[in-house]
């Protein structure tokens, strides 16, 4: 019985307490000024359709979309960008790289033709019938990282 006391106590105190969930009439209104990404994407399902079409590998759709929604307003240059750069890395293929990184011991030349989706594509899939894991992530690290690993 005194376990069933407390459950009672614990939710009579949660009742009266409330969720602490504030009315839609007492939520602050974003400032107008407001440009920043957050409040460009927050509820705009072309940046949802166009993270869809990312992940699914469909970066031609994805690019359409994305000049579509920065001509219509939907998104802001900034996440225009950001989703551009993003393709751009995941299309870029391991031959693409540098050829000063192409010397690094246990290079994977059979991944050349790979583009970076690929690679983690494989690894998620645990595909290891064209590199080993440890090739595919050498691969996906030298793409990734090239810039850095070009400076040291």
């Amino acid at each position: 019985m005194r376990l069933g006391g407390a459950l009672l106590a614990c939710w009579l105190a949660a009742w009266t307490a409330g969720c602490g969930h504030a009315e839609p009439s007492t939520r602050p209104a974003p400032e107008a000024g407001m440009d920043d990404d957050a409040s460009r994407v927050k509820g705009n399902s072309v940046h949802a359709r166009i993270l869809a079409l990312i992940a699914r590998g469909e970066f031609t759709q994805a690019q359409a979309l994305i000049a579509e929604g920065t001509a219509a307003g939907l998104l802001s240059r900034e996440v225009a960008t950001r989703l551009t750069e993003r393709i751009a890395a995941l299309n870029t293929r391991l031959g693409d790289i540098p050829a000063s990184l192409t010397r690094v011991h246990n290079f994977p030349s059979q991944l050349k033709d790979t583009t970076l989706f690929e690679i983690r594509r494989m690894l998620q899939t645990r595909d290891f019938s064209v590199a080993t894991q440890s090739q595919l992530n050498l691969a996906k690290k030298l793409i990734q990282e090239q810039k850095r690993l070009l400076e040291d």
